[in-house]
């Protein structure tokens, strides 16, 4: 069965626990016990949980200390014990291997449902598509924006990355990163993608470690929102850019050659270009990815 591919710091179940409730009351039953107490502590110092089942008594209870390797260590007491066939001290010893087993299947169990419950959230996102790929590119699973993304882009499939201009599929760009991110050995590569209908993305693929020799990642692609010219007036306040200069930047942002920034404000080309070259050099950078990174563009739903 594929478990979700998410590193999480272990946690335990909760005290209210049924499955938990279950086994305790099992145990209490087979040897004949009023009531018993569980302990489980995650190593190596991880935190420290408490089941209870029925009364706690006054005598001294029957005591089977639990641990396995790099899981959990713990102690399972017995109190009122004596009429079960599992009563006796030797029989509940012959019992640890199955309860051991039994604890460890439970804390398992918890981690894979908390992993589920966080990968949904990830893959559910309304804003970003987010895709989960292996090393083939095939996807074996795409949330509702991711979809509709796929779907857009099988008509029109060109897009290409902020630092090349050769134009490629959608999806053949995504798995040619891939490859480079495994190649280079980091966890996270990142890059602006242009999509045939002029849409801007901001790509980031995450190697999913942990998993032995099946390799996974997973896709984010979210959309990035650019500033109109108020928002960059107000950016760069400090420089004083102004409306006609923010005008160009806000086009050349979009992709925009001078000749079609000319015709949408009604100006000669060599304005455009004298605008973009003041409002260049006020802003100390040379090229539109460095006005990019000087804007620190939005994407929705983050500060």
């Amino acid at each position: 069965m594929w478990r979700p591919p998410i590193l999480l710091t272990q946690t335990m179940p909760p005290t209210d626990d049924p499955a938990v409730a279950a086994i305790l009351h099992g145990l209490a039953r087979a040897t004949g016990a009023r009531g018993c107490v569980l302990s489980i502590q995650l190593l190596p110092d991880g935190p420290r949980t408490t089941y209870r089942f029925g009364p706690d008594g006054s005598h001294a209870p029957l005591v089977i200390r639990l641990e396995t390797a790099e899981s959990f260590r713990g102690v399972f007491e017995l109190y009122g014990a004596g009429g079960g066939p599992a009563a006796s001290p030797a029989a509940l010893e012959s019992m640890r291997p199955v309860l051991e087993g039994a604890v460890l299947a439970l804390i398992e169990r918890n981690n894979a449902s908390h992993q589920i419950d966080i990968l949904m959230q990830i893959l559910g996102a309304q804003e970003e598509a987010n895709l989960l790929m292996d090393a083939t590119g095939e996807i074996l699973f795409a949330n509702t924006r991711g979809e509709e993304l796929l779907s857009l882009h099988t008509e029109q499939p060109q897009a290409q990355l902020a630092n090349d201009a050769r134009p490629a599929p959608l999806l053949s760009l995504i798995v040619a990163e891939m490859a480079k991110l495994r190649e280079s050995g980091n966890c996270v590569r990142r890059q602006i993608v242009t999509t045939g209908d002029g849409g801007r993305w901001r790509l980031e693929i995450v190697a999913l470690t942990g998993l032995g020799s099946v390799v996974y990642s997973l896709v984010v692609l979210a959309p990035i929102r650019l500033p109109d010219p108020n928002e960059i007036r107000q950016r760069f306040t400090g420089v004083q850019i102004s409306r006609r200069e923010a005008e160009v930047l806000a086009s050349v942002l979009k992709g925009h050659k001078a000749g079609e920034i000319a015709c949408q404000l009604g100006i000669t080309e060599y304005t455009v270009k004298d605008h973009l070259k003041h409002a260049y050099a006020k802003l100390g950078i040379t090229s539109r990815g460095q006005l990019l990174s000087r804007l620190a563009v939005v994407v929705p739903g983050t500060t």
